[in-house]
C-alpha cells in the first residue's frame, strides 16, 4: 500500500465547490505532517480544466475521472467510476469534501467496497503512527476523536468556516499558479476488464 492522501474535489457543472479547498489544505497540511504523498482526483465529464487547476496548489499528482455517464450527477455513477478508479490507484487515505453530494454516495462507496467511512470530521490529530480524527456528535455538544483499525479507509473532511485552514484554502485558490503536477485523464465509461 502506497503512503499517499488522494484528496476527491467535488465540482457542479464544471466549478469546483469551495469546500473542496479546504479539504484540499487538510490533505496538505496532513501529509507534511506524516511524510505522505497527496494526490487529487476531480470526477465528472469534461473535468480536466478543473484537474489543471488542482494541479498548481502543492499536489503530486491530480487524476481527472471521466465519462460522459457522470454528467449529470448520480451516486450509482459515482459509485462506479469511483470504485474502478480506487481499485487501481490504492490510497492510504482518501479525504472528501463534507457536502451533501458526499452524504450523498460515500456510504454505498464505502459498502461496496468493504471499507469503513468517518464522517462529519472537523479535524485531525497524529500521534506518532496513529492517526484520530474529531467528529463531532450530538449537534456539535460531544467532539470524539476516532480511528481506523487499519489506515487504508475513505475519511470525509468538513472544516469549520472560521478555522486558520480555510483561510488557508481560500489563499490557495486565490493564489493562483500555473499547473505543475501532472494530470492523468482516466476514463471511467468502460467496464473493467
Amino acid at each position: 500500500m502506497p503512503d499517499n492522501i488522494l484528496v476527491l474535489a467535488e465540482q457542479r457543472e464544471g466549478k469546483l465547490n469551495r469546500v473542496s479547498w479546504e479539504t484540499l489544505t487538510a490533505g496538505q497540511s496532513l501529509a507534511a505532517e506524516a511524510g505522505w504523498m497527496l494526490e487529487a482526483a476531480v470526477v465528472g465529464s469534461g473535468v480536466t480544466n478543473l484537474a489543471s487547476e488542482i494541479a498548481g496548489k502543492k499536489v503530486a499528482k491530480v487524476f481527472a475521472i471521466e465519462s460522459p455517464k457522470l454528467e449529470p450527477y448520480t451516486p450509482d455513477a459515482f459509485v462506479t467510476a469511483l470504485k474502478q478508479f480506487l481499485s487501481s490507484h490504492p490510497s492510504k487515505l482518501v479525504l472528501m469534501p463534507h457536502t451533501y453530494q458526499v452524504r450523498d454516495f460515500v456510504p454505498k462507496l464505502a459498502t461496496v467496497m468493504g471499507r469503513t467511512a468517518i464522517t462529519d470530521c472537523v479535524g485531525y490529530n497524529k500521534n506518532g503512527d496513529k492517526l484520530a480524527f474529531t467528529r463531532q456528535m450530538f449537534q456539535g455538544k460531544l467532539a470524539a476523536d476516532v480511528s481506523f483499525v487499519k489506515l487504508t479507509k475513505i475519511s470525509e473532511i468538513r472544516l469549520s468556516v472560521g478555522t486558520d485552514t480555510a483561510l488557508e484554502a481560500f489563499r490557495i485558490w486565490a493564489s493562483g499558479g500555473r499547473s505543475c503536477a501532472p494530470i492523468s485523464r482516466q476514463d471511467c465509461s468502460r467496464p473493467p476488464g
